[in-house]
């Protein structure tokens, strides 16, 4: 698992490589993704073209970019999953899990 620091109020971003069985993940068909602390709270988009989480036109297949500052999420240390959604899979596919420090 991964671990990485948000700062609330600024500009910071996350960026991730999602990987499937067959190498870089095809997000073409995702229609929306959550970041989801159990217990606790979320983040939603269902926009890839836009923040808080992007997934389409950053330039490289399999590229999310969190950008979590301005969601002034709660300050402490959290287990978040990442959730994504498709057709496919209306009820969401847990991708991972980062450790996430919110400053």
């Amino acid at each position: 698992m991964i671990v990485e620091t948000v700062y609330n109020g600024r500009d910071n971003t996350i960026d991730l490589l999602l990987k499937d069985e067959n190498g870089v993940a095809d997000l073409s068909s995702v229609t929306r993704m959550d970041l989801v602390v159990p217990g606790g709270w979320s983040v939603s988009d269902s926009n890839p073209s836009s923040f808080p989480i992007q997934w389409a036109g950053t330039g490289q297949q399999g590229k999310v970019i969190l950008r979590l500052g301005d969601e002034y999420l709660p300050v402490g240390t959290y287990t978040a999953s990442l959730v994504v959604f498709d057709p496919s899979n209306p009820d969401g596919i847990v991708w991972g899990k980062i450790g996430l420090i919110i400053e």
